[in-house]
């Protein structure tokens, strides 16, 4: 698979892709998100309480992940060190409103990576809803739509 930077423009094209798959994600959120799942566990890291869900995910949810892969939307960044802002990001949907194209791929990036270290992680950012926005953000950017005046980059 060729490794794509951050300064890559998106493709039209690729977007398009990406974005049509919003109404097909909204429709198994939040419970068919993962199948075969022997259960959800509470897990305790640190002082927080974490679930993790263990299992299988919906056909599409992986063909979803296979696509922002074929669609250059997995970026070569260092996502680790970005975690903080990935969370105030996440914390705060004013910073999602605000955030640039680059924040929506490195978002993109971090919890598909992410997700091969901490099991359950895409699931549980695509039942917050959190992914979907993240998606309707750059739909937004695609069309010239902003709901703040603000360009200043999350």
């Amino acid at each position: 698979m060729e490794k794509i930077s951050l300064r890559s423009p998106v493709d039209e094209k690729d977007l398009e892709a990406i974005l049509s798959f919003i109404p097909r994600l909204q429709e198994i959120i939040p419970d068919k998100v993962v199948i075969e799942s022997p259960g959800r566990v509470l897990e305790q890291d640190g002082n927080n309480l974490v679930l993790a869900m263990h299992g299988k995910y919906h056909p599409l949810v992986e063909e979803f992940q296979q696509a922002l892969y074929r669609h250059r939307f997995i970026r070569i960044y260092d996502w680790g060190k970005w975690i903080p802002q990935a969370k105030a990001i996440y914390e705060d949907q004013k910073r999602l409103d605000r955030a640039s194209m680059t924040s929506c791929l490195k978002l993109l990036t971090l919890h598909a990576r992410n997700d091969r270290f901490v099991e359950g992680h895409f699931a549980a950012m695509l039942t917050s809803g959190h992914i979907i926005a993240v998606l309707k953000r750059m739909e937004q950017l695609r069309c010239g739509i902003s709901r703040t005046t603000s360009s200043k980059e999350t």
